[in-house]
């Protein structure tokens, strides 16, 4: 699974800088290095509820958990008990919501991946069904969601089984990531594509992409290390005088700086 590991580039200086305030913060009064144990009673789940494979966690502006679970991948014995998809809990654990999960309007994802909160707390949701060797039943998840916080649907871009590559600017590919920047949404895509698609938030309109390098986005520009593009964020730093998006590979990361939103 190590090769599933992503690396978040956000440039020298703010990784030095980051470095130094966590040293400092973190540096216990007797020199040990601190040690850290799970808490077995967080979050509380309700319902005697089941869990499948925890595919995504986000925290919002308020600092709530959120998580995105795959109810499918639940054995069929306790299938019965399986949680909703999204389940949000604040910080001490305690249960605050749940939704998610097949409905009208939109394609829900067959596998669950990621789950992103914007600042606005709206939540966008995307899978990556489609991905693997060899290649997993059902149809590819080719589409990226948003809903309000609440659970209910605002937007879909792109859908199912409907990629026709890193050329396309209707539909994504399997996007593994997401995240809002200056009212635009930079998506990692992804498992099935290699590139960063911008896109308008509000309407999912295309605006821009790029690959590897800030090249076309074509398998034939496309390094074996950025195969696939799975996580993006952004950094604003006075230090740095810059903002820098940092796109992760499995074992390389690109820095893209503002010149790429030109």
């Amino acid at each position: 699974m190590s090769r599933y590991n992503s690396a978040f580039v956000f440039g020298l200086c703010v990784v030095a800088v980051l470095v130094a305030f966590t040293a400092i913060a973190q540096a216990p009064a007797n020199g040990r290095v601190p040690t850290f144990q799970p808490d077995p009673s967080w979050p509380s789940i309700p319902n005697n509820w089941v869990f499948g494979e925890v595919s995504s966690v986000a925290v919002d502006s308020r600092d709530h958990i959120w998580i995105l679970q795959r109810p499918a991948t639940i054995p069929e014995a306790q299938r019965a008990k399986a949680a909703p998809p999204v389940l949000e809990f604040d910080a001490s654990g305690k249960f605050i919501q749940s939704w998610g999960g097949p409905g009208t309007g939109y394609d829900w994802p067959e596998r669950e991946h990621g789950i992103y909160v914007d600042p606005k707390n709206n939540v966008w949701i995307g899978g990556n069904n489609g991905y693997g060797t060899p290649l997993p039943p059902g149809d590819s998840d080719d589409m990226l969601l948003k809903f309000t916080s609440t659970g209910k649907f605002l937007l879909q871009v792109g859908h199912r089984n409907q990629s026709n590559g890193n050329s396309d600017t209707k539909n994504l590919h399997q996007p593994a990531d997401a995240f809002l920047h200056g009212g635009e949404l930079f998506v990692a895509d992804g498992y099935g594509n290699q590139r960063v698609i911008v896109l308008d938030s509000d309407t999912g309109t295309f605006k821009r992409m790029w690959g590897a390098f800030g090249k076309t986005a074509a398998a034939e520009n496309t390094p074996e290390q950025f195969g696939l593009v799975h996580s993006i964020k952004f950094q604003t730093t006075d230090w740095c005088m810059s903002q820098i998006a940092a796109i992760s590979g499995f074992r390389f990361s690109q820095r893209v700086e503002n010149s790429l939103r030109k």
